[in-house]
Parts: C-alpha cells; sequence; structure tokens
C-alpha cells in the first residue's frame, strides 16, 4: 500500500466495529488514527472517555472542529508509536495504519495485558491479518502468527472490502477482535522462538545449527553432544513452521533443561 490516506466510509463497518467492541459506559477507550473523527463518534456516546490520537495536523484539527461538543472525547496529535498510552484506557478501537501493523499490534498487547476487561478490535490489511489468524504447515504461519496466539484470544469479527473505504485502496482488509490472556509473558521464550522462525522452512535440527551463535552453544559439535539428551528427539526433523506454540513451549522449556538456552 502506497501512503495516500483512505477513510472507512461504510455505515455498516462502523456498526460492526462498535458491536464486536463490547462498548459500556464504564470504557476508556484509546482510537488509534483517529483520521477526520467518523469513527471517533460512533464510539463517544457509548464509553466515558475517549483518547483520539491521530498524527495528521490537518485532520486533528478537522476531527476538533467536527467534534468539539462531545465533552467526553480528548484529543491527542502524535504518532501512537512514540506516545505513552493514557494509563486508564482499557479498549483499543483502530483502523490501523497499515505501515505500523507490527510494532503498534505489539505495544497495545502489551499495554492491554494486564487490563481489567482490555480488549482490542482492530483493522488490518488482509495479509497481515491472516498472518495473525494462521495456524502451524500453512505458509502465513509466522512469529507474528506464535506473538499474537501465545499472548491474545484472536477473532475474525469480518472481511471488509476494499469498497468501504474512500479512496479506494489496493488491497482488501479485515476486521480482528484481540483479547489479551493477561498470561505472564515469557519473553525468553519468544526470544528463542524468534531465532527459529528465522529459519521457519528448516527443520527443528537445522534451525538450532543456524542459531547456535546466540544459543548457550561452542559449536556443532556442542549442540550435538547436548540434543543426546533431548527428550523430543521425534520433533528435530520437524520444520519450525509446522511446530504448534505449545510444542514450541516444550522444546524451549527441554532447551533450559539440557543448557542449549539459558535464562537472561
Amino acid at each position: 500500500m502506497n501512503n495516500t490516506k483512505v477513510f472507512l466510509r461504510d455505515e455498516k463497518v462502523f456498526q460492526k466495529i462498535i458491536q464486536a467492541s463490547d462498548l459500556n459506559s464504564e470504557d476508556v477507550v484509546i482510537e488509534i488514527g483517529s483520521g477526520d473523527g467518523r469513527l471517533t463518534k460512533h464510539i463517544a456516546p457509548y464509553v466515558k472517555k475517549v483518547y483520539a490520537i491521530e498524527l495528521d495536523t490537518n485532520l486533528f484539527d478537522s476531527a476538533r472542529t467536527l467534534l468539539e461538543d462531545n465533552k467526553n472525547i480528548e484529543f491527542i496529535n502524535g504518532d501512537a508509536l512514540d506516545l505513552e498510552f493514557p494509563d486508564d484506557a482499557n479498549k483499543i478501537i483502530s483502523n490501523l495504519p497499515y505501515a505500523i501493523s507490527s510494532p503498534i499490534t505489539e505495544k497495545i498487547i502489551y499495554f492491554l495485558n494486564n487490563k481489567k476487561d482490555g480488549l482490542a478490535v482492530l483493522m488490518y490489511q488482509l495479509e497481515f491479518g491472516e498472518r495473525m489468524l494462521a495456524f502451524p504447515g500453512i505458509r502465513d504461519y509466522s512469529m507474528i502468527s506464535v506473538f499474537t496466539q501465545y499472548t491474545c484470544n484472536i477473532k475474525l469479527v469480518s472481511m471488509v472490502s476494499k469498497n468501504a473505504f474512500r479512496p479506494r485502496p489496493a488491497v482488501e482488509s479485515i476486521l480482528l477482535k484481540v483479547t489479551p490472556k493477561k498470561i505472564s509473558i515469557n519473553e525468553d521464550f519468544l526470544e528463542f522462538a524468534r531465532l527459529l522462525f528465522q529459519h521457519k522452512k528448516k527443520n527443528l535440527y537445522s534451525a538450532l545449527i543456524a542459531s547456535r551463535g546466540k544459543l548457550n552453544l561452542k559449536s556443532k559439535d556442542d549442540l550435538r553432544q547436548k540434543l543426546l539428551e533431548f527428550k523430543y528427539k521425534e520433533k528435530l526433523k520437524k520444520k519450525v513452521f509446522y511446530l504448534e506454540i505449545s510444542e514450541l513451549e516444550d522444546i524451549y522449556d527441554e532447551m533450559l533443561r539440557i543448557e542449549i538456552c539459558k535464562k537472561k
């Protein structure tokens, strides 16, 4: 997608976003990329407060003028990636800027992970959303699949046609409901998974060899020696992108036990 700004115009999609968000009068919502305020005005009547974040100064001014009578909207002119999210928020709604989908999704998940009733309803470029939903063994299964499914429950709300936007973009979109599991996120496990998924088409054994410089290994021989104690030897021939998250967690725990990995 190029840098041309596109705006959601379909009233049916606005309503799907509102319904999926399960809004109530106690909710404090962050809207990322609030644009000219068209979605903001749909959110505001249902909630205690909306923080409307918009980077573009002209759109920020337009929305503030359009919605100046709404006293429960606080307009913030800035970059959502750089800003500290208001701590009292518990929900996030966004027609995400597609160019920042990966880093902003990660930021959203970490922010909402310990929030009561925390959830996000997010619009993505179809290709990115399909990667979030992907299961082991298909091409789209990637580290973003592992990260989002490890930390969240992800539900497809709706496919969104390019005809719902003006000007009409080149790509289709997808609307997802993302609900953090409120787990203690194991950063060491995620780092191990990232190493493996840099070689996702290799089998586990080959991926470990390729990653040995960042593991607790001196050489290939050191790896082979330590793997003699590995209790999931049948998985060594399995390609990385066929490994389910539960398998990756079991493998990581074994790697700690036989000292191929170390906790940081």
